[in-house]
């Protein structure tokens, strides 16, 4: 049977690039087709499920049936039975305080025979609590009765001696009517009283409906302070409610039907209390010996419960694990085509091509373990539609990953742009946040979180510490390219730490401003002269930001090289030709030219020659807006200047036709009477086409293709002048970090440490001082300026790098995986259970 196995497998047409692994794209993918024998299905659905690399495709003989029309819907909806009453065993566990989960024994049984063994205890379990539920009902009621006796005596007082009540005083009809001739008889007009308890937010509105009902013909009070009785509700749960208790007086029958008709409609309990006191307290000793059996009851119950219960409490995460894997193996099979045959399913699914032989074996286990006669077939086809994306990480690159696909998946086979982000994302968060101080307070933290990794993980961490805890090889990058910068910047914590200097200072006695004089150029970073330099401001404002544009034109021409890689490997000549190469010389003519300007002007010792430093972006303005016109002698940088600046915006301009045009026409004449020739087809296929090709054989608009070009073009061209002032924020955050710094450490701690004062308070006084200056620097610092750089850092990424080759709308590989469907029912059920304790 193996060795048939293994002579099934047909070897995929999949061009060369496709079967070798690629760091730097995603891993290759096959497409196969698995022939089974009917009763094998169940066991290779497992299998393969707990291989974790294979994504089952639906079947095209399934489109036309509806999800209840699958063969196996109803094993799926045994399998949600099931785990509804495991859900409602598990509640039952929890208030009666079982042990949950200790054993790890699934059931032997099928899931039939399970879900009908479930059914009868779940109705044993209804039964026991119904009657529970019941009891408690009248124990509740017997509790409401012994409050409103305690009342009774203390607040609720009966006025009937007091000042001489009489009939008459509460219904003034009384004498009309003798006079009238007619005459009550003595029982409609003896005082009558309601006793009873309401809820305390419902005591106004049964007030005034009580008052208008009776048009003032009752006296009612009510007891002072609400008190707290349990209630069993119309659902069967229990519930606390503030009552408060009342006695209504009155005279006559009408009257007593009208009141007992509003005590039943606005939900009041109504309770008989005797008159005399010892008849009460005779009561009040019976309804405490009902509560004392009542608990007893209760508790005969609960050992009850617990005895009927209790053996499977202690199963009942391998349960829902079982309950869970089958619903999946099931939902699963209902993907399978079952038309060809009685006997025999076929499957269709993606898997990684690295895979296949770990498959293979799996197909051979379930084979065996079901019994099956005939060993199961794979076949690797040739893909019909776009094959998903799989992206292989590791603890470090997890995170990064993570950050560039919240903005979209590659497609299959583009290059990853998330393979980068780790020095990318980090050395440009570095630059925002250079400092060497910040960065090592950083870096402990990030070593403090690797450090209980193994403590954490799989744990569920609160919501603010779960992010920091996932993404901590992130911090712990960021914090060594902050500390990196922190050194170039020659800055910690706003002061410069760096000891060796360029020059050597003469400060005159009398004071006034130091002279300084040129000795050898600074080891590393930038000379610690400047920081007490007048124009400290202006030369950090320079540095900066050449140093953002330089960088930002930099990784921009990296997107673009990551678009000729692209190009390369799908052999896509047009876009190649046509619109990467000049994408190229655009942005170089401009600003890979005003990037070399920026270094030139570096490199020359303009004092020294004795002339002022040109100004470089009034040289941009004047190239690109002056056009031919002479360059005014103070913005000359080299002989030849505007002859080769002249060249440049010609190469520049010329650049955009040819993004524009070629493309679009090259496309038009491949395509014969609107359609794509069978030869291009094939041609496409070759080369990846069923993903990044196009559309083969789908009908051609020229007039759309033109469109879409028009808009890539000025797309580019503009956002080639946006995306290089957009990169201008590392120099504003380098600048707002530096300057927030400096400013907590000269009026904070500088002005304390320079207090002249006793020596006891001197110390007070930086004990607070100090207090103040680390807690602005953790919050505003190290927090707020931590979440605003990486906010500008992933924009920079999405938005000016990723955008010059990134297509992003690549389809998530989501293969069979148990270990994930219970990782996800485990959250959702502690959701629902955080939602219900919010609710109660």
């Amino acid at each position: 049977g193996g060795q048939g196995l293994e002579g099934s497998i047909v070897k995929g047409t999949m061009a060369a690039p496709y079967e070798e692994p690629n760091a730097f794209r995603s891993t290759p993918m096959s497409f196969v087709q698995i022939l089974m024998q009917r009763e094998a299905a169940h066991d290779t659905v497992h299998e393969l499920g707990n291989l974790e690399c294979v994504e089952f495709v639906d079947s095209d003989a399934n489109k036309q049936k509806t999800a209840f029309q699958r063969p196996w819907v109803g094993e799926v909806r045994e399998c949600q039975e099931i785990l509804r009453q495991l859900r409602h065993f598990r509640e039952m566990a929890g208030i009666l305080k079982l042990q949950t989960d200790s054993l790890d024994e699934e059931p032997a049984s099928n899931l039939h025979d399970v879900q009908v063994e479930f059914a009868e205890l779940e109705k044993e379990l209804k039964e026991l609590t119904m009657r529970q539920r019941s009891m408690d009902r009248t124990a509740y009621e017997r509790a409401e009765h012994s409050y409103l006796l305690k009342v009774a005596d203390s607040e609720l007082q009966p006025v009937s001696g007091a000042g001489g009540l009489t009939p008459g005083a509460l219904d003034p009809l009384a004498a009309a009517e003798e006079g009238a001739g007619g005459a009550r008889p003595s029982s409609d007009r003896a005082l009558r009283s309601i006793w009873g308890t309401i809820a305390a937010e419902r005591r106004e509105g049964f007030e005034r409906v009580l008052f208008r009902a009776a048009r003032g013909n009752t006296i009612s009070k009510f007891s002072y302070v609400p008190h707290t009785v349990r209630e069993v509700n119309n659902s069967g749960q229990v519930e606390d409610i503030e009552k408060v208790g009342f006695l209504i007086l009155f005279s006559g029958s009408v009257l007593q039907d009208k009141v007992g008709k509003i005590c039943q409609s606005m939900d009041a309990h109504r309770f008989d209390i005797p008159e005399g006191k010892r008849e009460r307290e005779q009561l009040m000793a019976e309804l405490k010996e009902h509560a004392a059996e009542h608990k007893q009851v209760t508790e005969s119950a609960q050992r009850r419960q617990a005895a009927v219960l209790g053996p499977f409490s202690t199963r009942l995460g391998a349960y829902e694990r079982w309950a869970l894997r089958e619903k999946s193996i099931h939902a699963t099979m209902n993907l399978l085509n079952t038309v060809i045959s009685n006997r025999t399913v076929l499957a269709e699914a993606w898997l990684p091509t690295d895979c296949i032989p770990a498959v293979q074996a799996a197909l051979q286990r379930a084979c065996a373990k079901a019994g099956a006669e005939t060993p199961s077939v794979l076949h690797q086809l040739k893909p019909y539609s776009t094959p998903p994306t799989l992206i292989r990480t590791n603890k470090l690159t997890e995170a990064f990953q993570g950050l560039n696909d919240a903005y979209g998946t590659p497609r299959y086979l583009e290059l990853n742009p998330g393979i980068f982000y780790p020095v990318t994302y980090s050395f440009l968060f570095g630059v925002m946040f250079g400092d060497i101080g910040h960065g090592t307070l950083m870096l402990f933290g990030a070593l403090g979180l690797i450090a209980v990794e193994k403590q954490w993980e799989g744990k569920k961490l609160n919501e603010i510490i779960a992010p920091a805890f996932y993404g901590r090889y992130v911090l712990l990058l960021m914090s060594l390219f902050s500390i990196y910068c922190g050194g170039v910047y020659n800055e910690c914590f706003g002061i410069a730490l760096l000891p060796w200097s360029y020059y050597a200072l003469d400060c005159p006695e009398e004071g006034g401003p130091c002279g300084a004089t040129p000795i050898a150029p600074p080891a590393f970073g930038v000379d610690p002269v400047w920081s007490i330099a007048e124009n400290k401001l202006g030369f950090a404002n320079s540095f900066k930001m050449k140093i953002s544009i330089i960088l930002g034109v930099s990784q921009m021409c990296f997107g673009l090289a990551c678009k000729t890689a692209n190009c390369l490997y799908f052999k896509k000549w047009k876009d190649l030709l046509f619109e990467n190469i000049p994408e190229y010389i655009f942005l170089l003519s401009i600003f890979g030219y005003l990037c070399v300007l920026i270094v030139y002007k570096w490199c020359t010792d303009w004092v020294g020659l004795g002339l002022p430093a040109p100004a470089l972006l009034d040289t941009l303005l004047g190239m690109l807006l002056e056009f031919g016109s002479p360059i005014p002698a103070e913005n000359v940088l080299y002989q030849g200047q505007a002859t080769v600046q002249t060249i440049l915006v010609i190469v520049a301009v010329l650049a955009v036709p040819m993004m524009l045009f070629p493309k679009p026409l090259l496309l038009r004449a491949e395509h014969k009477d609107g359609y794509q020739p069978m030869e291009m087809e094939n041609k496409d296929d070759e080369e990846g086409g069923s993903s990044h090709g196009g559309h083969s054989g789908a009908e051609f608009d020229f007039s759309e293709c033109m469109i879409h070009q028009s808009i890539h073009t000025i797309e580019f061209v503009l956002g080639a002048v946006s995306n290089t002032a957009s990169y201008l924020r590392l120099w504003a955050l380098s600048l707002a970090h530096a300057g927030l710094s400096e400013v907590f450490w000269e009026r904070v701690m500088l002005n304390v440490l320079e207090m002249e004062t006793h020596p006891v308070l001197h110390a007070l006084a930086m004990f607070a001082g100090f207090a103040i200056w680390a807690s602005m620097t953790f919050g505003v610092l190290m927090v707020m300026e931590t979440l605003s750089a990486c906010l500008h850092d992933i924009r920079l990424h999405w938005v000016e790098f990723q955008n010059k080759f990134y297509g992003g709308d690549g389809v998530v590989f989501t293969p069979l995986n148990f270990a994930a469907i219970l990782a996800a029912y485990v959250e959702a059920e502690s959701e629902l259970l955080s939602a219900k304790k919010i609710a109660d």
